[in-house]
């Protein structure tokens, strides 16, 4: 387990750099040694930078904080550069797709240099990339990563390993040993539930997040129920079983991504009586959990109706960090939001310029009540 435990947090924590392009094997040739006076009129000939760059960064919500902390990490790097000029604007929430699409649409209009991006349905952009690509603008993706991209119109992404980190939430769960003893104590005639609380399985930082958790999970339990776990709730994650199941890995995915719906699919979930840990893929769903238990007072580890059920997040704020800090939650993965806005900028002035720019994996930790406070875990928790 400890040597799961290592590799899981050596490819979460670490900055990755992935290069873009097809990767094909280029013939070369050996070209006449330049001049150094032909080599600096080569530089300023090429050279593609301006006295000033238009930045316009389009977010998908409002109202979650993670998305205000990656506008200050742009806006840092923007100060840091001094010559980049930044438009911010966003939907009310994720959920409001046709709201990020008018709004993308009004920003290339606008003709920047850039635009920088977290989109709410990456699928669904697919006219607007295409016409920012026609018009010779970059866009550089944060946090939410495009699977099917139009050739050409993506300039580099930066965002989390989603499915790394949510595995690490599941390696933690996995060292839990009250829920180990109930894994162990599971059978097909009395089994247990793990829930994956998510506001949709379309966005893919979620997707990613409910895939890396379950199957991560679903390998993890092998050790103790041999055959004998499945992946249920959704068509596009479920996992048979071999044997009658006695250990269920959940997907609750609510009808829509509106909070009222999130926290209903919550509230049905805790219900059911049978579940023993769930695990909640953003702020989001966070925040219906908290909701569904009295703001968390019916996870009290002592005293609360759900005091047995092992909560893990992901994220930070306030929110968050009260419940980890409370003990309402077992714990959560962090990943560093400010971190994604600042390079974001940066690489959309490197794509401005054209320069070569690579993907970056942002990196996410593993925090709870015993090391929240510490240092190196503390700067990233933001309010």
């Amino acid at each position: 387990m400890k040597k799961t435990l290592l590799l899981g947090l050596a490819a979460v924590c670490a900055w990755s750099l992935t290069a873009c392009g097809s990767g094909a094997e280029a013939e070369t040739t050996t070209a006449p040694e330049t001049t150094k006076q032909e080599k600096t009129e080569m530089e300023t000939e090429n050279s593609k930078e301006k006295d000033e760059y238009y930045v316009e960064m389009v977010g998908n919500s409002f109202a979650i904080q993670f998305c205000n902390i990656n506008v200050d990490g742009a806006k840092a790097a923007a100060d840091e550069l001094g010559n980049v000029k930044l438009n911010y604007n966003a939907s009310q929430d994720s959920s409001q797709v046709q709201e990020q699409i008018d709004i993308l649409n009004q920003a290339i209009a606008k003709k920047p240099d850039a635009i920088l991006i977290a989109a709410a349905d990456p699928d669904a952009l697919e006219a607007q990339m295409i016409k920012a690509r026609d018009e010779g603008i970059p866009v550089v993706a944060y946090d939410i990563s495009f699977n099917h991209a139009p050739e050409g119109a993506l300039a580099a992404t930066v965002s989390t390993n989603n499915e790394a980190a949510a595995g690490l939430a599941a390696e933690k769960l996995m060292e839990n040993e009250a829920f180990v003893e109930q894994v162990k104590q599971a059978t097909a005639e009395k089994p247990m539930v793990v829930s994956c609380l998510a506001p949709d399985a379309v966005m893919t930082a979620h997707e990613q997040r409910i895939n890396g958790f379950t199957l991560t999970l679903y390998e993890l339990l092998q050790e103790y129920q041999p055959g004998a776990v499945e992946i249920t709730g959704h068509t596009s994650f479920e996992k048979a079983s071999e044997n009658p199941a006695a250990v269920t890995i959940r997907a609750e995915i609510p009808p829509t991504k509106a909070d009222a719906d999130i926290r209903n699919q919550a509230q049905k979930m805790i219900n059911g009586n049978d579940v023993a840990a769930v695990f909640c893929v953003n702020e989001a769903s966070v925040t219906a959990l908290l909701s569904a238990t009295t703001d968390g007072t019916d996870l009290d580890r002592e005293k609360g109706k759900y005091k047995d059920l092992i909560a893990i997040g992901f994220d930070a704020g306030k929110t968050m960090k009260g419940a980890v800090a409370s003990q309402y939650f077992y714990g959560a993965v962090a990943q560093d939001p400010f971190a994604m806005g600042y390079e974001g900028l940066k690489i959309c002035i490197d794509a401005v310029n054209g320069r070569e720019v690579k993907n970056l994996d942002a990196p996410a930790v593993w925090y709870d009540h015993t090391n929240m406070e510490e240092d190196d875990i503390a700067k990233i928790l933001y309010d």
